[in-house]
């Protein structure tokens, strides 16, 4: 700054560092000006001495005589805080520092605070403070610095250090390079990739690491599946059998994952006792079947794929349906939709049964499968254990319908297959080996497939399938088996015994194992099968192990002369005693016995080497079947006699009963044979134990029967008295049987019978008989009591007839609507006729069979003949006088068609109808009377004739003297009863025909009644018409059953 050289002295020297300035208006825009106006330091220089000239002279005098002089030098200021403090403050040193704001510091506020660094400092001005903003770092750091860069990229100059938690970036927001944030936005964590594995150490955001080829893992560290030996370059693929492994091998060796009955390396062949290397066998190798005699086996050639099947095109192939219980039910066949079912009514499985050609040796279809078709009607379906059943070789497993993969049954039809396969993969239930299961398709008895699953429900079965091999071209059948067999074995499947060999166990058969043949040098050759040598030098036994019978010795030597002949009879054979070498008979001829057979055996008798006297052959005692086969000591062995009789017999050869006993000792049958008397000790005399050793039969008192005497005679009781039994003196026509009680003597009195014997009818009834009594029945209003005389009939008060006073007079009827009763017509006067002519011939019976049982004097055969022929023709005489009648009839019914024609004509006159309703309905009351007395007829024409009937029972015919031919009198006493028995039937029905007449008559009067009152009273005598014809048609089959 140059200043003006006056004054002279005293002058006042003044300086601003912004007046005067022609930027001074824009001082807070113009950063020149404000760095211009901060001083820190003031530095005066005097360097223009005036000297008025007196320079030019330069002379050093003149010179000094000038000078510069300085008072009162003052510096005004204020502190430099940028606008962002309003004071100055002093600091610990004494120092005066603004006291800054806005998040700035600094003697000046001349920077911002550590953390505000999101732009760059700015001075504070009148229009903005600029304040300072602090660092976004999301909470990962507490420091930041101002990157100019990134504010001129990104508006904003925060950049965040010393990021924590493993992020990075301006702000913390991303992790550091070979990190990962958390899926759930947290903290950041190393990617740990395999350095050998992995492409980079960075991985996703999901953490997982971008592996190398065949490399697999998250963090690369592993081979994948079909790869191995993890190296710089990745992993390197398997070399496996894709028939024998699962495509997998070892991540370390590179050894291939094997199928169960694979192995190798490379698994690229059978482990040992399997074959057939099948990339469609989850196991990889069938097991070798060999009848479980070898473990070698190869794919046998000439065989090719073959199925048994059933499509059901035609009918339903032989199938069959059962339930649960074993019980056969029959399958549905639809010819449209060519298949079978089956349909249930409860909840209980019904199972579909597969054909012969599905069955048998099916060890072909090993490791093969099984499918079908199946569909049911409703889903509400219940599956179970055993939906699928396999039975055979006394094996049974089972599997689910949905086990396998198959799907869960529905309406639609759907295909299931099932691998007949041990595996677990395939799990039949219950668990069994391979060689089991092949043991059961060798011999398969059943195949049963659930057609049912829930209660009235239905199953539907087709296009069933059984794969197998046989002989022939085709696509090979490599499954099938030809083994290699040790020794002592051939055959396909090692399943005959080589020439020298035999089974051991020939009841297995086939599965038997083979051993030599042992014939302990006696042969060179056995049978295969059964194992039996050819025996020779006198031995037998299924390896020559013993003699044969009637030789002796020790076969097992080997030498041709081991057996000798037996010392013993014919026949016997021998044994030696092993201690005294002494040769012993044994199976000694029957009945003999000893060390030479020179006794007689138990159970037999004799003396075969005559010691007692002369030689007598052993012969088997003779005890009727009578003894115990196992008891010892049955009989005598010199004499035969018999000592131990069971059965309760006895005697010498067993051959009675004992005492006390009875019944047929030589029966066959032991059940029939002695039985115990068993005499009852009240109805036999002296209270004896003993009876007829023929018949059983007991002794017994007066009036007791029986075998056992424990009974009374019918007609008797009281067997405890000791006495007998006394009589029961039943009424024999009161009684139903002549019995009574055996303990009281009440006689079974018929119905409506009462007293001790039967002997008189109960109050109100009547008609003592052997039927019983019946009931009075006397009618309330027309009877004086309810008790009716002996005949049965009531004693009736003026104006009622009948036996129970409930109708008119003969041919009058009782009409409600008029008192008194009106004369019948004319016609019902010739039914009254034909009643009493029938009543008189009954009559006539009556007393011919009277005479016949009342007779005291003993009958001949020729009188008892000749009254039995009357007693016949009297009732032909009837039965032809009941064939008049029908004619007879014929008139009635005549009369009834002229007056229906009456009762026609009058249809039209309406006036008549009151006086012809009541005509008629008199006539039905008439009819029904007369019906009535025909019952009361009929039913003492059977009481007659079940007298007659009791009365032919109780004649007394003697039997004739001689015993050659029959009783005639016999015969004809049966006759008899028959033909009352007959006519007794008949007068059953007609006693219905006769109540049904009586119900048509009563039908008939009720409608007159009612066509008394209201309307439509023409029609009603139309219609009763109808029923009084029914009523007289019903009367002529009564009279059409007389004869």
């Amino acid at each position: 700054v140059s200043l003006d050289i006056s004054p002279l002295t005293g002058g006042n020297v003044a300086f601003s560092t912004l007046e005067g300035r022609p930027s001074g208006y824009n001082f807070d825009n113009s950063p020149v000006l404000q760095e211009w106006v901060t001083a820190t330091d003031i530095r005066v220089t005097l360097n223009r001495l005036n000297t008025f000239g007196d320079e030019v002279f330069n002379d050093p005098k003149v010179l000094k005589s000038y000078y510069y002089a300085i008072s009162d030098f003052a510096v005004g200021g204020r502190c430099k805080c940028n606008g962002h403090a309003s004071e100055c403050v002093k600091n610990e040193r004494g120092r005066l520092v603004c006291n800054c704001k806005h998040n700035t510091e600094g003697d000046d506020c001349n920077v911002c605070k550590p953390f505000y660094n999101d732009r760059p400092w700015r001075r504070a001005t009148a229009e903005n403070a600029n304040e300072c903003l602090p660092c976004d770092c999301n909470g990962k750091s507490a420091e930041c610095f101002f990157d100019p860069e990134l504010y001129r990229a990104t508006g904003r100059g925060g950049h965040c250090r010393s990021c924590s938690d493993n992020t990075d970036g301006p702000h913390c927001e991303r992790c550091l390079d070979n990190y990962y944030r958390e899926q759930s936005g947290g903290r950041c964590l190393a990617c740990g990739c395999n350095p050998v594995g992995s492409v980079s150490p960075q991985c996703d955001n999901r953490g997982v690491c971008a592996c190398k080829t065949g490399v697999t893992g998250e963090k690369c560290d592993r081979c994948q599946p079909g790869f191995h030996s993890l190296t710089e370059a990745g992993c390197r693929p398997c070399v496996c059998s894709p028939s024998g492994s699962t495509q997998e091998c070892d991540v370390e060796t590179g050894r291939c994952q094997c199928k169960d009955n694979v192995e190798g390396f490379s698994c690229d062949r059978c482990k040992l006792g399997y074959f057939n290397l099948d990339p469609n066998n989850p196991q990889g190798c069938t097991p070798c079947f060999c009848f479980q005699h070898s473990s070698v086996c190869d794919s046998a050639d000439g065989y090719s794929v073959h199925t048994i099947s059933s499509t059901f095109d035609r009918d339903d192939e032989q199938w069959t349906g059962q339930q649960r219980d074993g019980s056969s039910v029959a399958v549905q066949w639809s010819p449209s939709g060519q298949e079978i079912s089956l349909i249930s009514d409860d909840y209980f499985p019904m199972y579909f049964i597969a054909p012969e050609k599905f069955l048998g040796n099916q060890i072909l279809s090993y490791s093969q499968n099984l499918s079908l078709s199946f569909r049911v009607d409703r889903r509400d379906t219940r599956l179970s254990a055993e939906d699928l059943v396999l039975e055979g070789g006394g094996l049974r497993v089972a599997v689910p319908l949905i086990a396998q993969g198959n799907a869960y049954p529905s309406e639609t039809r759907q295909t299931y297959v099932f691998r007949l396969h041990d595996s677990t993969d395939y799990p039949w239930r219950p668990t069994i080996s391979h060689s089991d299961f092949q043991k059961l398709l060798h011999n398969l008895t059943a195949i049963k497939i659930r057609g049912t699953y829930s209660e009235r429900s239905a199953g539907y079965l087709d296009d069933v399938s059984l794969v197998t091999a046989r002989r022939g071209p085709g696509a090979p059948a490599r499954w099938v088996e030809q083994c290699t067999c040790p020794q002592g074995y051939q055959g396909q499947h090692c399943e005959q015994c080589t020439l020298g060999y035999r089974r051991s166990r020939p009841e297995l058969g086939a599965f038997s194992p083979c051993e030599p043949c042992n014939c302990n040098g006696h042969s060179e050759t056995c049978h295969p099968a059964t194992g039996a040598c050819d025996c020779q030098h006198n031995t037998a036994g299924l390896s020559c192990e013993r003699c044969q019978d009637g030789f002796y010795g020790d076969s097992t030597q080997g030498t041709p002369a081991d057996c000798q002949p037996c010392p013993c009879p014919a026949g016997a054979t021998c044994a030696v005693v092993p201690k005294t070498r002494e040769v012993v008979c044994t199976n000694c001829p029957a009945g003999t016995t000893g060390k030479r057979c020179e006794l007689c055996d138990d159970g037999f008798f004799g003396d075969p080497l005559g010691q007692s006297g002369p030689v007598r052959a052993c012969r088997a005692c003779k005890c009727s079947d009578n003894i115990d086969p196992n008891a010892v000591g049955n009989c005598d062995r010199e004499t035969g006699e018999c000592l131990k009789c069971i059965y309760n017999t006895d005697g010498f050869f067993c051959d009675r009963c004992k005492d006390g006993f009875y019944g047929n000792a030589l029966a066959s049958n032991p059940a029939e044979k002695c039985k115990p008397c068993s005499c009852s000790p009240f109805g036999t005399v002296g209270q004896q134990t003993g009876c007829s050793q023929v018949t059983g039969q007991c002794q017994c008192l007066p009036h007791v029967t029986e075998r056992d005497c424990s009974a009374c005679e019918p007609g008797f009781y009281n067997l405890h008295s000791g006495t007998g039994c006394q009589r029961c003196n039943c009424n024999p026509i009161g009684s139903t049987n002549g019995q009574c009680d055996i303990i009281s003597g009440q006689c079974e009195c018929q119905p409506g019978v009462t007293g001790q014997h039967c002997e008189r009818c109960e109050l109100n009834f009547f008609g003592f008989s052997s039927s019983g009594c019946k009931p009075c029945d006397c009618d309330p209003e027309g009877s004086q009591s309810a008790q009716c005389k002996e005949d049965g009939r009531c004693e009736c008060r003026p104006g009622f007839v009948g036996a129970r006073c409930d109708m008119c007079e003969e041919n009058y009827f009782y009409n409600r609507s008029t008192p008194g009763c009106q004369q019948c017509p004319s016609c019902y006067s010739l039914v009254r006729d034909k009643v009493n002519q029938q009543r008189q011939k009954l009559h006539d019976l009556q007393t011919l069979i009277d005479n016949l049982g009342s007779s005291q004097e003993t009958v001949s055969d020729k009188a008892f003949e000749d009254r039995l022929k009357e007693a016949e023709r009297a009732i032909m005489d009837l039965l032809e006088e009941a064939q008049t009648s029908k004619d007879v009839d014929k008139g009635l019914l005549e009369r009834l068609n002229v007056i229906n024609s009456t009762l026609t004509t009058q249809w039209n006159r309406l006036q008549n109808i009151r006086g012809t309703v009541d005509e008629t309905g008199a006539q039905a009351d008439r009819a029904r009377h007369r019906v009535r007395d025909a019952e009361s007829l009929i039913e003492r024409a059977r009481q007659e004739l079940d007298k007659a009937k009791d009365a032919i029972g109780k004649v007394d015919i003697k039997a004739p003297s001689g015993s050659g031919d029959p009783n005639n009198m016999t015969l004809l006493a049966e006759e008899a009863r028959t033909l009352a028995d007959k006519h007794k039937m008949d007068a059953d029905q007609i006693e219905k025909i006769a109540k049904d007449a009586n119900d048509t008559s009563t039908k008939a009067f009720n409608l007159l009644m009612k066509t008394l009152d209201g309307e439509g009273k023409t029609s009603l005598l139309i219609r009763f018409s109808l029923i009084f014809r029914s009523y007289f048609t019903n009367f002529r089959i009564l009279v059409f059953l007389l004869t």
